[in-house]
């Protein structure tokens, strides 16, 4: 079993009640948590400590509609309006394949999970003629492959 306990900071449950703890601790077992409570954590033995003193601990927001492919296209007509962002930007999706998805894909997980999202729901919709395998390099991405 790995247990990780992440302790110190400030722990927000986001529960029913709004449980919150000014200085607590997490305890993970393989994955799960297990505990969530006040101080330090009962039992340290083999456990990976993280030391989240300074910090605020949350459950992961979810985001429920994304369209990850966009990432790679995203300075591009940023000044205009629905209608001319998406004549500007059509003809750049219109050549995307499964390795530019894929890369699109790590990029703007990799900022998602910076801001605190660790779950994403993607729609994409550009399926070129082709383009290859464009939702195995989403599933290769999310599942920590990279991409390209």
């Amino acid at each position: 079993m790995t247990r990780t306990i992440i302790q110190g900071g400030h722990i927000a449950t986001v529960d029913s009640v709004g449980t919150e703890h000014k200085t607590g601790h997490v305890v993970i077992d393989d994955g799960v948590i297990t505990a969530v409570g006040a101080g330090p954590a009962p039992e340290r033995d083999g456990a990976d400590v993280v030391d989240a003193t300074g910090c605020l601990v949350t459950p992961g927001l979810v985001n429920t509609h994304h369209h990850l492919y966009q990432w790679l296209t995203r300075g591009h007509a940023q000044d205009s309006i629905l209608f001319d962002w998406l004549t500007t930007l059509y003809p750049l999706w219109s050549r995307i394949d499964a390795d530019l998805t894929a890369a699109g894909a790590a990029g703007a997980m990799a900022v998602l999970a910076r801001s605190g999202c660790t779950t994403v729901g993607d729609h994409h919709y550009v399926f070129p003629d082709g383009s290859g395998d464009i939702v195995g390099g989403l599933v290769q991405s999310a599942a920590g492959g990279g991409g390209g």
